[in-house]
């Protein structure tokens, strides 16, 4: 596996966590949202198809909506995939305040751009 496409997946879940506790002002959007290729879209654990505006206008009204979410990211799988692509399956927990840990099962899609991964696309789904 590239470890680096590894190192993405958590890099961005940081990223995400701090956006999703406020630990980073709202102006951080335009970084985070340089994490995603431009024809990126997502299924999230709704079931709902979400494109790159979708996405960048739902973290928008999500800044600081999850004081003290800790988002724990497990398990990370690749499968095998083109040079330029990574496809990586992992296990994704969310803890907000000490209360019970929910869990997603995440299938994730990068691509290189200009020398660095983007996220291409991303299909979550909730275990129990």
């Amino acid at each position: 596996m590239d470890t680096t496409a590894e190192h993405e997946i958590h890099h961005l879940h940081d990223k995400l966590q701090a956006w999703f506790r406020a630990d980073v002002g709202s102006d951080a959007l335009d970084d985070l949202m340089t994490h995603f290729c431009a024809d990126f879209s997502m299924v999230g654990i709704a079931g709902r198809r979400l494109d790159r505006d979708a996405v960048q206008a739902l973290f928008a009204g999500a800044h600081g909506a999850r004081p003290g979410l800790q988002i724990a990211i497990e398990a990370v799988q690749a499968v095998e995939a083109p040079s330029t692509l990574a496809v990586l399956r992992y296990r994704e927990g969310h803890l907000i305040d000490g209360g019970n840990r929910t869990w997603r099962e995440s299938l994730a899609v990068l691509r290189q751009e200009q020398g660095r991964w983007c996220w291409l696309a991303l299909h979550e789904v909730q275990t129990a």
